[in-house]
């Protein structure tokens, strides 16, 4: 009688606990864990720093626009500051189209895991279901039945450790199944996020594309003033004088500093008049010297020349040297100046941007820097100078004929 009680007891235990899992797969798949939601952070990468470090700058670009239209501000001036301004949203617009590209991918390989996982998912669902309506319709006896065919009790031990090893894998199935459905419950969250920064992204990126083509048709009309309008043309090339000027100064700080540190460099750049390859393979749109304009019948005197930009607009060292600018310059845009030695020195103007910092030793035929528009460059154009002691002289002169 005690015997048939215990037997009992079992019994309704592993009934029990049977139903309690039978009634867990019963219930679907979005419930298993409604209460156990991660809590997600989203990281901020690199990128994203650079975004805020060009908005900070952006917004106090402006600020400075705003407080300088309460005074009269030269020609080449405003020009640098809208250059300054469209660079940067060009700059944010590459990255905003990077980290696009980027979450496009992720959420893309969080799809593919999602569609993978849940199939895995249903998969496993179906087999454990099939176990237990098997269990069910066996009433729970399938273990009772392996104990009591036991013959003896080192076989009955045998039969325990054998339904103890089932009940292990089968609490391993269950742990997994749990483990994979909240894993993919992650993703799937994960996913949302991803889709909500790649809408705020792509309308960020639709501003800043706004912004850019505004300051781009803000510069041209500014240079169609210049060349319709005799009295801004006038100023802009008296301003160009002087920033001209300016550089020549520069340039004769330079030799002076050098001739302090007894650092005068030497070279062979004289020996190599007529011979220099040119900075870059385009044509020839802008010649050096004495010219009429067109439609004002003044004369103007340009210190260089313009070179349209082939493709790639890579802008090449011409001769060994080394650099001793690479920054904004009034009406130039973007400048690098080469010391090639012998107080010869080259210029490289309009330029988008700069491949070299000061002090860099600079190879023949090196590219240094890429043509852009910037300065009073109305399209990308390339400007090159060639300078003695400040003085620019004609490059012409020293470039190979073609």
């Amino acid at each position: 009688m005690k015997q048939r009680n215990a037997n009992h007891k079992r019994s309704l235990y592993l009934c029990v606990c049977f139903t309690t899992l039978f009634t867990f797969f019963m219930h679907p798949v979005g419930e298993l864990h409604a209460q156990n939601k991660p809590n997600l952070s989203i990281q901020i990468t690199e990128e994203q720093k650079e975004l805020k470090k060009l908005e900070a700058e952006i917004e106090k670009n402006r600020k400075k626009n705003l407080a300088a239209k309460k005074q009269e501000r030269s020609i080449l001036s405003n020009l640098e500051v809208i250059d300054r301004r469209f660079r940067l949203y060009r700059k944010e617009v590459v990255l905003l189209e990077s980290k696009i590209k980027e979450k496009e991918q992720e959420a893309l390989s969080l799809s593919t895991q999602i569609r993978a996982m849940g199939k895995e998912i249903e998969n496993s669902r179906e087999e454990i279901s099939k176990r237990l309506r098997t269990i069910y319709k066996e009433k729970q006896s399938g273990g009772l039945k392996i104990i009591f065919a036991a013959q003896d009790y080192p076989d009955l031990l045998r039969r325990l450790y054998y339904l103890k090893t089932i009940a292990r894998r089968e609490e391993q199935v269950l742990s997994t199944f749990k483990t994979r459905h909240r894993d993919l419950e992650e993703k799937r969250e994960k996913l949302v996020l991803v889709k909500k920064a790649l809408i705020a992204d792509r309308s960020s990126l639709t501003q800043k594309l706004t912004e850019s083509r505004t300051e781009k048709r803000q510069k041209d009309r500014l240079l169609s003033r210049v060349r319709k309008e005799r009295d801004l043309y006038t100023k802009t090339i008296s301003e160009m004088t002087d920033s001209s000027e300016q550089i020549q100064a520069l340039i004769r700080q330079l030799e002076k500093e050098k001739k302090r540190l007894k650092s005068n460099r030497s070279g062979q750049f004289s020996k190599k008049k007529g011979k220099l390859q040119w900075p870059n393979d385009g044509r020839l749109v802008g010649r050096y010297g004495r010219q009429k304009h067109p439609k004002f019948d003044t004369m103007i005197y340009r210190k260089g020349i313009e070179i349209a930009p082939g493709v790639g607009g890579e802008v090449r060292n011409v001769f060994d040297g080394t650099v001793v600018y690479a920054d904004w310059f009034k009406g130039y845009g973007m400048v690098i100046i080469v010391d090639h030695g012998e107080n010869y020195y080259s210029l490289y103007a309009h330029l988008e941007k700069l491949l070299v910092d000061v002090g860099d030793q600079v190879k023949m035929d090196r590219v240094i820097g890429e043509i852009g528009g910037t300065g009073l460059a109305h399209n990308a154009k390339l400007y090159f100078e060639i300078r003695h002691q400040g003085k620019p002289i004609n490059p012409m002169a020293w470039l190979q004929k073609r």
